[in-house]
């Protein structure tokens, strides 16, 4: 079975003040779309920056984004297998 991800889901948080950014539902498949980003591509790893927002930047409406992919926890890496002991 094949996981779909929501990219309505995605964490969206400002790259210079560290707040979350919150906008309409919708918005971020509309950006995703407007920069050609196959959605079917991005998974819970996958987070938005924004250059700035309405909190650090008042006054401030468009501001420049960009899709960061996280890399895997330390835990979660290939761990090695154990061989079974007669």
């Amino acid at each position: 079975m094949t996981r779909k991800f929501d990219p309505e889901m995605i964490y969206v948080e400002c790259h210079r003040c560290g707040q979350p950014v919150l906008w309409q539902a919708g918005m971020t498949t509309h950006l995703l779309n407007l920069a050609g980003i196959d959605v079917s591509t991005l998974d819970e790893r996958c987070v938005i920056l924004s250059e700035g927002c309405p909190a650090c930047m008042p006054g401030e409406t468009s501001f420049t984004t960009q899709v960061i992919r996280l890399n895997r926890e330390k835990d979660e890496k290939e761990k090695p297998t154990q061989a079974a002991v007669n």
